[in-house]
């Protein structure tokens, strides 16, 4: 029988909660942007709703990842969350459409809070799965 491991810090919890609603919302905007595009016959928005679907489910894998004792997978997901905060900002800028932008935010708050120095040794020893 093994012991269990330390209890992880409550950074290391929080960023992988927000790490995961911001797939969820990711995949919630991806749904409203399908549904309006197929709606209105709109190539644009049906390709945003299929890059939004992709970018919720690669958050919600890589969130899995994160925890296994390699750190390369919570910079992986720390540059996705920086990457489609920053086109978020862009999609916001010129369409007035803020969902991306939320999505996005949200994992980039978890991404800080993981590199905090309480929630840094969790994430390297191996703390979600392993």
């Amino acid at each position: 029988m093994t012991k269990p491991g330390p209890a992880a810090p409550t950074l290391a919890v929080w960023a992988v909660r927000l790490w995961i609603a911001s797939g969820v919302l990711f995949l919630a905007s991806a749904a409203w942007f399908l549904i309006i595009g197929i709606g209105s016959a709109n190539a644009f928005g049906i390709g945003l709703g299929v890059v939004s679907a992709g970018v919720g489910v690669g958050m919600l894998l890589l969130t899995r990842r994160t925890g296994s004792g390699d750190p390369r997978w919570r910079s992986v997901l720390a540059v996705l969350s920086l990457t489609v905060t920053v086109l978020g900002m862009l999609m916001a800028a010129l369409f007035l459409d803020p969902f991306l932008l939320i999505s996005g935010i949200v994992g980039l708050v978890g991404s800080m809070m993981a590199y905090r120095p309480a929630a840094e040794p969790w994430f390297t020893r191996g703390g979600v799965g392993g």
